[in-house]
């Protein structure tokens, strides 16, 4: 990828709260299903035997920050978009005040940028 380009797929990662390597993460889903917990019960390479029935902490790391990705770190603990929806992460160009936009898009196919957005077109 060249500067200023930014991706249009992303790979899902979570660090192991004991040897803190990178595990790739098969789905936006589980990445989500864990995000939403990672505080109360952190990520282990254990937890990767789900989908990957023989890895342990003594592995390499699936991907490490060499410089050839860009990285963004999601907050822990938002609880995932009720059944329907999704939770949509948009990194934005190079120069930009922030790194990166959250919208939520409902069943309908709406575009919804904000919480307070969503707390308008939720009943």
């Amino acid at each position: 990828m060249h500067r200023g380009e930014l991706p249009e797929e992303y790979d899902f990662t979570v660090q192991c709260h004991s040897c803190l390597k990178w595990r790739l993460i098969p789905t936006k889903e589980k990445y989500e299903e864990i995000r939403e917990d990672n505080l109360k019960h952190p990520f282990v390479c254990k937890q990767a035997r789900e989908w990957r029935p023989s890895v342990s902490c003594d592995d390499p790391e699936d991907i490490s920050q060499d410089g050839s990705s860009i990285w963004a770190i999601d907050e822990p603990s938002i609880a995932q978009p009720p059944c329907g929806w999704q939770r949509l992460l948009k990194i934005r160009g190079e120069g930009c005040s922030k790194f990166a936009d959250i919208y939520y898009v409902a069943p309908s196919g709406k575009k919804l940028r904000s919480k307070v957005e969503v707390k308008k077109y939720v009943p």
